[in-house]
This record gives C-alpha cells, structure tokens and sequence, in this order.
C-alpha cells in the first residue's frame, strides 16, 4: 500500500483517495451491494475497491474506476455482493456424524452420541470433521464462524493449519472445565493458567484468522458440580487475554429448570452472580429466558447466539427473538451443528428464524428478513466483539465479501433483494468468497484444499467411527 489507512467512519472520511494513485487494488464493479453500514445502505451498479485485507472504497463502479485506474478489475455484473456471514454457534467437529443425531433430544444425544464419539475419536477425526466443515460454511458465504466446545484433546497445531489453508476466520472456544476435587482459588487459577497457557499459543495464529476464546463449562443437569472460583478466574484470565467466553445457557427446559431447582435462581441470575456474563460473553440458545433474564442479560452487554433449525429438531424451545432484540440484548444466528441441524448453512438459518417467530407468534412480521441479515452479520460480528472490523462492507473494514449470483431460478426476478436473500436464496446461489481480501472460493470451488480428497476420506473415516460407537442410522426403510 502507497499510504497509511485511516478511518473516522463514513464513505466521506475517503474522499482523499481520489487523490492518489493506489497500485494492487482488485476492484469489484457492476455490483448490487448490501452494506450492512449504519443507514443500510444499498447501493446498485457499485464498486468495491479491495486494497490488501481491507476495503478502501465502496462508490458507484464508474467512479471508483477512474479513481483506480491501475486496479484489477472483476466484473460482479450480475451479482449482489453482501458481508461475509457469521455463525456465531457452529459444532466443526460433527460433521462425520452426520445424521446419526436424529429423533433425540438433548441428554440421549449427549450421552448416546457426543461423549462417546469425544472419548473415542482419533484426534485426525477432529481435523478432517473441521475441514469438512469448514469447506460446506465457505460454500455457504460464512467466512467467520464460533466453535463453542472445542475438545483439549484435539490436535490445535493441525486444527489451526486447516483454518489458515482454507482461510476462513475461526474463534475456537477452548472447552474449560474445573479440576475434580475442592474448589479453591489456588486450584481453579492453575487451572485456568494451564488452559490459557495452551490458548495463547494458538491465539491470533494463521495471520489473525484463529482466535481463541474460552469454552465455559456450567452446570446443566444432575451431577454436574459447582466450582464458583473456577468461574470468576476464568472470567479474569478471559479479560486478562482480552478474549471472549462461550457456552450454552437456558438452552433446554431441564437445563433451566435444573438452575432454579438446584441453585435457587434464574439461569441469568446464577450467570450474572457467577462472574459469566459481561459484553464478552456469548450464550447459545437462550431458549427459556425470561422477561427479568432479558434485562439482566441487556445490562450486563451480553450476546446470544440463536440457532432455531437445531432448536426445532432437537424439540428444545424457541427463543422468543423480538422481546430479546427490544429488550436491548444482542441476537446473532449459529447453526449448531452437522449432527443436529444437519448442515452449517446460514441462509436456512436466517430463513428458519423469520418462520419460526412468525409462526409462534401468528404474526407474519413478527421478525423480518431484514432483522434476520443483521443477526447474520453485523450482529454476528458485535457478538465477537469485532464489528469495528466485519460484519458490514464499509472502508476501512476487512474485506470479507461474498458474492451471490443472482441470476438464478430461485432468485428471479429481484423485487426486494433482502427478501430475495433470505427467503430465496441458498448456498448454491454463492459464487465467490473473498476473507481478508483473499479468494477462498472462485465459481463455487475451493481454493485452499482439494475438495475431492477430503470428502472421500470424509466418508471412509465417518464409516469406520459409525462402527467403532456402535451407532446406527435413524434410515428405516428398506435398503439393497
């Protein structure tokens, strides 16, 4: 770059650009773009200037190409280019389970399922479930995503390699769970010590793609234990490090009616007293707040994380989104999983959570698609704590683009593009994915690793791990 970036906010802040002559700038033109900024704008025929990780300029195509007369061009004739999507709830690691969750609800599937396939798995399991995830979330335009239990035992080193050869953005929640016996301040900041060790190594690796957060343990269910010291250290090691804390929170009628029985409290009550909610806490689900959970939750600048398709499959509640939204809570989207949901794609999840409030709530605004590409976006990256930096297409922000050919069956003809967006288009309407102004997709195909090799290894190992848990499809009918 020919000069130092500076940002105040706004598309006037960049007028001196027309000024200089910038070599390297790969520019987007002939492009309906989404903003995401501040007033939403959208802007027809526009241009993108990319200038290394960042956008420089976002303007009408003509403009911008006499600004940049050395640019590389790419024509986006056709095209409507939105920010990159963030699943702020996505399991990486279940994809090789792939429909070996069905018809269970939330104890049959972690006790039948999940610990014994963490127990048993070869740590080589753990990475190829991740490529093969991440590969299906680039595919469907996330290029950010929040893994909230990722296992100690996992191998980071290959884990991370993954991350920087495909090039998506991974907040990896380091799972966290006190040490067994008397819960002490001594025990639980060794504790913590020994897994911030681990995270500090892998924190901001792969060029800033990965970051690591904790993955917080609490309890859920009868027998699990209570280690109040364990909470309050890892919320100062998590403020210490500067880094976030995940975990899922009222997700279920039992888990939250366990909390009240057990402790006395509302789930948000015991969070808030427990030094595990704060403006770097994300909670997944959220199912069975209530209207004095909500307040706590706003007061306190925590996040949560809705994922309504494995809400729905899994029968566990729905979180009542426009009370959560009004009452000054932050709401982004997740998918959960391969193994409950069954996909990590965003465009269904932003579809699903539009139908499910308007159907529970008989209302057919009760959440409108424009709500919904908030939660996929710049609410995705305010609950990350980074949408100074992602979540919308403005100078001076990352260049974490995706664009979406619309000249497709199911996106013609274009009236409303939001409503296109999200109650029209799919993953299959996803052309190419640019994560800190790097392609990571091209004309639908990966770019960062041979797509071939990891489904076929995909399928032999998720085979041979089918069989190692004695695990049976939910397939009834019969097969020759």
């Amino acid at each position: 770059m020919l000069f130092t970036l500076m940002y105040w906010g706004g598309y006037d802040a960049w007028h001196f650009l027309k000024l200089i002559s910038v070599t390297n700038v790969l520019l987007i033109s002939n492009v309906m773009t989404v903003t995401m900024d501040d007033k939403r704008h959208i802007l027809n025929d526009a241009g993108i200037a990319i200038d290394g990780q960042l956008i420089v300029a976002v303007e009408s195509s003509e403009v911008l190409k006499q600004r940049f007369r050395q640019a590389e061009i790419m024509d986006g004739e056709g095209m409507v280019a939105i920010p990159g999507l963030i699943d702020t709830h996505a399991h990486a690691d279940q994809s090789l389970l792939r429909g070996l969750g069905d018809k269970m609800h939330w104890m049959p599937f972690l006790d039948g399922v999940i610990e014994p396939y963490l127990a048993e798995r070869d740590p080589a399991d753990g990475v190829l479930a991740n490529a093969l995830s991440m590969m299906e979330m680039i595919r469907a335009g996330t290029t950010c995503f929040v893994s909230p239990n990722v296992d100690p035992r996992d191998d980071y080193g290959l884990l991370t390699d993954v991350v920087g050869q495909l090039g998506i953005r991974a907040v990896l929640g380091r799972f966290i769970t006190p040490q067994d016996g008397s819960d002490n301040e001594y025990a639980a900041r060794t504790a913590v010590a020994k897994a911030a060790a681990v995270m500090r190594q892998w924190h901001e690796s792969q060029g800033g793609l990965v970051k690591m957060w904790f993955g917080l343990m609490v309890p859920r269910r009868p027998g699990d234990t209570y280690h109040p010291e364990f909470y309050k250290a890892v919320a100062l090691e998590a403020a210490n490090m500067q880094v976030g804390i995940v975990y899922h929170f009222c997700s279920e009628f039992e888990d939250s009616v366990y909390i009240q029985n057990k402790y006395g409290v509302s789930p948000a009550e015991w969070s808030r007293d427990n030094h595990a909610l704060g403006s770097n806490v994300l909670l997944i689900n959220g199912c069975w707040v209530t209207p004095t959970e909500i307040k706590i939750l706003a007061d306190t600048g925590s996040h949560v994380a809705h994922s309504p398709v494995a809400n729905m499959k899994m029968a566990t509640g729905v979180l009542p989104v426009p009370d959560v939204l009004a009452g000054g809570v932050n709401v982004s989207l997740g998918t959960d999983g391969a193994l409950n949901n069954n996909t990590y794609d965003m465009f269904a999840e932003m579809k699903t959570a539009c139908l499910l409030q308007n159907s529970v709530r008989r209302s057919a605004s009760a959440l409108s698609a424009e709500e919904a590409l908030e939660m996929a976006t710049i609410r995705g990256a305010r609950a990350i704590g980074r949408d100074h930096e992602l979540g919308s297409i403005e100078p001076g922000k990352l260049a974490d683009i995706v664009l979406l050919d619309m000249k497709r069956p199911n996106t013609c003809p274009l009236h409303d593009v939001i409503s296109n967006l999200v109650f029209a288009t799919s993953s299959s309407n996803v052309h190419t994915v640019f994560i800190g102004g790097e392609k990571v997709l091209e004309a639908g195909c990966i770019l960062g690793m041979d797509e071939t090799v990891v489904l076929d290894q995909a399928q032999l190992r998720a085979e041979r791990l089918r069989s190692d848990l004695g695990l049976s499809s939910a397939q009834t009918w019969p097969t020759s």
